[in-house]
């Protein structure tokens, strides 16, 4: 970074000085745009302040995202992030919230680090800063101690908007351009084992490494630049490379405090990362189609399985002339304060799911590593109400077993996947507990259907469910998708068109084709 002359900063650009080209491209930028309207000025000025900007529209996070792959000027934008750490903690040092947001810039710093790689994590990290920031401001200044399950809760939801930013980025031209020539193709999957790596190898060491190489940098930028600027310069940039020095002292104790919850925020943004990526790729191949452009469900529709059963009845299917094992309740649960409803009405957080419980429903709350599961198919969601506890599930052997116990038609569900959830640290999850109901065969109007002998079908039930509220649900804490081993739906028998995926097993989050 030594050697630039000030004297050439608006020089034509050339070869000899890259430094000196990229200081000349933000400074040339604005009479390349003159004869622009104001706004435009001012939406450039909002693109080059970076991460730190209040409300930057998507288009400016993806536009400063691209600025900051130019060799060089991302240097200069990690700069210009870091004078804003420094800045914040010479405010408060004792707010751990600003060490996690100089961290975070670091974290962008590391040599090891490919320009992809930063790239990808600082629009993430531009959100997440962000929200550490208002946090902080929000109260929870003062703080001696911060863990890694409170400072994903608290950005998480950022996250989620980085994520989406991310995707808008990644489609970008001249991103697909760059994504081909270096032969990536599922960048989301890329990014989660980069991050991965770079969790596992972290330390407060690291962290220092890149702090002060980054600070000795700026310190010699700013003494060139107090001699660039003339007397109105030289008493704020003294004022600030004194603060560089101010916070060079208290590196090692400040970074010790968030070096550990900053390893598990990346865990758990590359597991985020891997979701959004399985939703993204998902595909259905090698299936029987009967037309070439037209993919196969994964599940029979409710005339199929009702023509199906009426043709031979499964094993998991019960002809009742009368009342059931397990009839649905009647009266929803009233919910305890500060638990999520379920009743029929229209505030309820899962609208009349109680109609799926017989007998007692409790209320719950399960403590953070309890691990959940949810039996899928490939068009099922993740985040969806439904789930039992893992020892539950185990108890299921067969798909046979599980439609009866858990009450599971095949045009509900087509099976062949299933998902784990593990509950996060924190307060637990809340949820309601108790037997599933048995379920009668309807057709698509709701009207019964009946053997010859007018008997109902009906799905026998009793099997513990648990029901979640899914905005309850942190994608960072959903497993990846594994097969159970019992096929999808009931193919040899009703000759179902499934899927073999390519990936064959992907996670779906969100949205559900029924």
């Amino acid at each position: 970074m030594r050697g630039v002359m000030p004297a050439r900063i608006n020089a034509p650009m050339s070869d000899a000085n890259p430094l000196e080209n990229a200081l000349a491209w933000f400074t040339s930028a604005p009479a390349r745009w003159r004869s622009d309207a104001e706004a435009v000025a001012e939406w450039v000025w909002v693109v080059l302040q970076g991460d730190f900007a209040d409300n930057p529209t998507t288009a400016q996070t993806v536009t400063g995202g691209l600025i900051s792959m130019i060799p060089l000027v991302d240097q200069l934008s990690d700069l210009r992030d870091l004078v804003a750490n420094v800045r914040a903690l010479r405010e408060d040092e004792n707010d751990p919230w600003r060490w996690v947001a100089l961290a975070l810039t670091l974290v962008g710093l590391f040599p090891t680090l490919g320009s992809l790689v930063k790239t990808g994590l600082k629009v993430v990290v531009a959100e997440a800063r962000r929200e550490v920031y208002r946090v902080g401001k929000l109260g929870r200044r003062g703080l001696r101690t911060l863990e890694g399950d409170g400072l994903w809760k608290a950005t998480s939801g950022a996250v989620d908007r980085g994520v989406a930013t991310l995707s808008v980025f990644f489609s970008s031209l001249p991103m697909r351009k760059a994504l081909a020539a270096q032969r990536v193709d599922r960048v989301f999957q890329y990014l989660a084992t980069e991050l991965r790596e770079l969790a596992a190898g972290l330390d407060t060491a690291k962290l220092r490494a890149a702090c002060e190489e980054a600070l000795a940098t700026l310190d010699d930028m700013l003494r060139r630049l107090q001699w660039w600027g003339g007397a109105m310069l030289k008493r704020p940039l003294g004022e600030l490379i004194d603060t560089l020095q101010w916070v060079h002292g208290r590196l090692d104790q400040g970074l010790k405090t968030v070096t550990e919850p900053l390893s598990y925020w990346l865990e758990c943004v590359a597991r985020r990362l891997e979701v959004e990526g399985d939703m993204q790729f998902r595909a259905m191949v090698n299936a029987k189609t009967k037309h070439d452009d037209v993919l196969p469900p994964a599940r029979l529709s409710s005339s199929s399985e009702i023509e199906s059963i009426r043709r031979s009845c499964p094993d998991w299917v019960t002809i009742l002339p009368r009342r059931p094992p397990y009839p649905a309740l009647v009266v929803p649960p009233k919910p305890p304060a500060g638990h999520f409803d379920i009743g029929p009405e229209e505030s309820a957080a899962v609208r009349g799911v109680f109609k799926t419980f017989s007998g007692v429903v409790v209320p719950d709350v399960l403590p953070p590593g309890a691990r959940l599961v949810r039996v899928v198919d490939p068009r099922s969601r993740d985040n969806s109400p439904h789930w039992m506890s893992e020892s539950e599930f185990h108890t299921m052997t067969s798909k046979e077993d599980w439609r009866a116990k858990c009450a599971v038609w095949q045009s509900w569900n087509g099976d062949g996947e299933y998902v784990v959830y593990v509950v996060p640290p924190g307060d637990g999850l809340k949820v309601w507990r108790g037997r599933a109901a048995s379920q009668q065969l309807t057709n698509a109007k709701g009207e019964v259907v009946t053997s010859d002998s007018g008997a109902g079908y009906w799905l026998t039930g009793g099997a513990e469910q648990i029901v979640v509220n899914p905005a309850d649900l942190d994608p960072a804490f959903i497993g990846k998708r594994m097969k159970t081993g019992w096929t999808y739906a009931d193919a040899d028998r009703d000759d179902l068109l499934h899927p073999i995926g390519v990936p064959e097993v992907r996670n779906m989050w969100g949205v559900e084709e029924r």
